[in-house]
């Protein structure tokens, strides 16, 4: 349920319930900018920090159908873009970030070509994701 700018999880439990039961974890998120391109807006950027932090391989997947590309796979970088964005206390939704050596985040088409090395975005097979604990 949610709006332009903000999104509500109903009966989260039975998420987490259902993961539960079957040893599942959350990766990360994926939403869309039905009328943007792909990229990661301040909204989101801050929206990922709370994912990513709590599981340093957590990703953030941008479907904009509009756009070329209409798909994007997102991390921040870390250092200094999670440090960044998680010290961050402006209120305002959608507001500017500094610009920073190394960038703010990193992604977009195709995970493999960003060192991702957990996350693979393979042409017409969708995504494929390799689980870094059994390694």
């Amino acid at each position: 349920m949610g709006t332009g700018d903000t999104c509500e999880t109903l009966e989260e439990e039975k998420v987490f319930e259902f993961q539960d039961k079957r040893g599942l974890l959350t990766l990360g998120w994926i939403h869309t900018h039905p009328t943007q391109s792909c990229f990661m807006s301040s909204l989101d950027l801050h929206t990922h920090s709370a994912y990513q932090c709590m599981l340093p391989e957590a990703i953030a997947v941008v479907c904009a159908p509009l756009a070329t590309p209409a798909l994007g796979i997102f991390r921040l970088t870390d250092p200094p873009g999670l440090n960044l964005i998680m010290a961050c206390r402006r209120r305002e939704t959608f507001h500017p970030h500094p610009d920073v050596d190394g960038g703010i985040y990193t992604g977009g088409f195709g995970a493999e070509d960003q060192g991702y090395g957990h996350v693979r975005m393979r042409e017409g097979q969708g995504v494929e994701v390799v689980d870094l604990r059994k390694r």
